[in-house]
């Protein structure tokens, strides 16, 4: 009884081995290039990176929210910056 289920046991395992192997090996062989619907329109395309232009002026002044000094409030044209609890506005360039 014991060898019989060694046995199932390890026909078990090598299936599982070998599905695993042969579902990923799958996906490699695919070419970019074939004339099939399922390939996917974007496979040749590429991505550029893309970059953030700084910010200029946050429209932000110092408020006092019970106690604590953060730049909450909107004012046009003013950049706001909190230090070690202290505000210091600038002008937007």
């Amino acid at each position: 009884m014991a060898n019989r289920f060694k046995l199932v046991l390890g026909i078990a395992a090598a299936i599982i081995v070998l599905a695993l192997v042969g579902g990923t090996a799958g996906h490699q062989g695919m070419s970019t290039s074939a004339k099939s619907p399922y390939v996917s329109a974007l496979a040749n395309a590429s991505v550029a990176t893309a970059d953030a232009a700084p910010h200029r002026c946050t429209n932000r002044s110092c408020g006092n929210l019970q106690g604590i000094v953060t730049c909450t409030e909107e004012a046009a044209g003013t950049n706001c910056a909190v230090s070690q609890g202290v505000c210091t506005l600038t002008p937007c360039h």
